[in-house]
């Protein structure tokens, strides 16, 4: 076989960098799908791309080339007049936000994953790293990294006894980085007892009567799904409400709304939980939290279509600082709205209102359509495209991060 004059200079290339530093410094730069072909090349570059060190390291140039933010959705056909409707399949989109001035209307299907055992409708998804953990409204949760089509479900934890008594709902989990135990971790909240909440007008409390556990489940422990590794850790101090979780670096933020309203923090260095500061507002049901650009951030619906964002460091004690405020331009009268954010960039919050993503400048208060939830259409395996009309097929969604951090640790 004649080899082409270019050909041969590049194996010649090739075969002069050791095999640690092509992997290393070169291979590490590739995207997941580049990365799946080139392990296919010779068993050294499969074996050097496999380990989690591999995985940090390609994590962490992913990171720093600052790729185009996009946006992971769950589409999700809901019933609303059956809380346990299930389906046997679960799908994965990835939206690449465009750039300012324009608008896209097709989601790029990741991953299709059929689950003969069934997974409700009804979804609560978290995220770290590329992983997103999908939490249902019955005991099982599910870990999947889109990029990599690695899915697991995780064994069932301590059974939570809040189940009984709510209807139309996920329960959340938190899904972070331990770097103390250089492992990712999944953490939920279970009730061993749950009484309804009371709510005292004369006083502004609620009250209830309940007994709360805390476990988390490493990923990778047991075979990655296999066995039961719930790990109990100390309870919470409060109980613990349905706001979707703030997952950082250090620790894990639960919401409580009983007595009042007020922060939770697990610190993923002690396992252990104290109490932080909440900031200056009321509650709402409304209310939503996140992280963004390395900062707490809660969004609080201050009215029926106005939000306040505040942000705040992860200190010792927090101190919150309200960023902006967001009233929506032309809302439907009598309908009150929530507001998700879901990526930020400098003065630039990307965030879910209705069946809407839209980008706000928070600087300027200038606001405009990324997607609308009624123009988007979802990829097929088979290369069709489809349109789902549900509420819910635009609020699945969670930051996407491409990695190669495996479900199974």
């Amino acid at each position: 076989m004649v080899v082409g004059s270019d050909e041969k200079r590049r194996r010649i290339l090739a075969a002069a960098i050791p095999d640690d530093l092509l992997i290393s410094e070169v291979l590490a730069r590739l995207p997941a799908r580049s990365l799946a072909r080139c392990r296919c090349v010779c068993r050294s570059w499969r074996a050097g791309t496999a380990g989690a060190g591999f995985a940090r390291r390609n994590l962490e140039l992913s990171r720093a080339r600052a790729p185009p933010p996009a946006v992971v959705v769950i589409p999700r056909e809901v019933d609303p007049d059956d809380d346990q409707a299930t389906s046997a399949e679960i799908s994965f989109h990835r939206l690449l936000l465009p750039p300012p001035g324009r608008t896209i209307a097709d989601a790029d299907l990741m991953l299709e994953k059929a689950w003969p055992g069934g997974i409700t409708r009804f979804i609560f998804p978290t995220h770290c790293d590329g992983l997103v953990a999908v939490a249902t409204n019955t005991e099982t949760v599910f870990v999947c990294n889109p990029a990599t089509r690695e899915f697991v479900a995780l064994p069932p934890g301590s059974r939570n006894a809040e189940l009984d008594h709510l209807e139309n709902m996920a329960l959340p989990v938190a899904l972070g980085f331990d770097q103390w135990r250089n492992s990712y971790v999944v953490a939920r909240y279970f009730y061993r007892t749950y009484g309804r909440i009371s709510y005292d007008e004369a006083t502004g409390e609620c009250s209830q009567d309940y007994d709360i556990g805390h476990e988390v489940f490493t990923l990778g422990a047991a075979g990655g799904g296999g066995g039961c590794a719930w790990e109990l850790t100390q309870d919470p101090p409060h109980a613990v409400g349905i706001a979707r979780p703030i997952c950082t670096r250090r620790a894990f933020y639960w919401h409580s709304e009983v007595p009042r309203s007020r922060l939770m923090r697990f610190g993923l260095q002690d396992r252990a939980f104290d109490v932080v500061a909440h900031p200056p507002t009321g509650w709402s049901p409304l209310d939503d939290m996140t992280e963004l650009d390395g900062k707490l951030c809660y969004v609080h619906a201050a009215a029926a279509a106005s939000f306040q964002v505040w942000l705040a460091d992860e200190r010792p004690e927090l101190q919150w600082s309200l960023r902006c405020r967001i009233d929506l331009i032309d809302p439907v009268p009598n309908c009150y709205y929530s507001l998700m954010p879901v990526a930020a960039d400098g003065d630039v919050l990307v965030a879910i209102v209705g069946e809407k993503v839209r980008r706000y400048n928070m600087q300027n208060g200038s606001v405009e359509e990324v997607v609308d939830k009624q123009q988007l259409q979802y990829g097929r395996p088979d290369g069709s495209k489809y349109m789902c009309q549900s509420y819910y097929s635009i609020r699945y969604a969670a930051p996407y991060m491409e990695s190669l951090v495996s479900p199974r640790g």
